[in-house]
């Protein structure tokens, strides 16, 4: 009996050393869009462009907290792809009304839209045509969404090693409206 405790106690020990928990994400990789044709350049600007209009739809000042380094996707990471997002430290006074007038400029814009209400949350999924996808939060203390652009051809490391290069993360992070990355 003291055996088997002791074993399954290590076990668990050891699961929880190598990070393995009931809480943990696994993070399914993005969808490879060979049908999607964009440098890295295009790439940064359309995140940019997508969250920037956004927030101009929500109002509010943002905290910018994209990333434009390359980061892989795709099996295998035959890909590349730029993730970021924004946060707005007060929520909107009607969440459900502002969840209503994003779904509706979305669906306009040819979003396909998901939505759900956890408690007094209320979240939305946005995915434009070309695959990049915003998910948004309209939370009880705070607004923010993240935002992955669409997995593209390419070599994301030596992309991500030209982003290094050419400091692409060092911009000025101002609220809104955010800069737009120009190269």
């Amino acid at each position: 009996m003291r055996v088997r405790i002791g074993l399954g106690l290590a076990v668990l020990a050891a699961a929880g050393l190598a990070g393995c928990s009931d809480v943990d994400r696994v993070v399914q990789p993005l969808h490879f869009r060979s049908d999607v044709t964009m440098t890295p350049a295009q790439a940064r600007a359309d995140l940019d462009r997508k969250e920037s209009d956004l927030t101009a739809v929500l109002g509010g000042m943002w905290a910018n907290q994209d990333n434009y380094i390359a980061t892989g996707c795709g099996s295998g990471d035959k890909g590349y792809y730029y993730h970021g997002g924004r946060t707005r430290s007060e929520a909107v006074a009607d969440p459900a009304a502002a969840s209503d007038l994003v779904a509706e400029w979305w669906t306009k814009s040819g979003y396909k839209v998901a939505r759900a209400t956890y408690g007094r949350s209320h979240v939305l999924t946005g995915e434009a045509e070309n695959g990049t996808t915003i998910y948004l939060n309209f939370d009880e203390d705070r607004t923010w969404f993240k935002t992955d652009g669409p997995c593209l051809p390419g070599d994301w490391d030596k992309i991500g090693d030209d982003d290094l290069a050419h400091q692409r993360n060092d911009i000025v992070r101002t609220p809104t409206p955010a800069p737009t990355p120009t190269e």
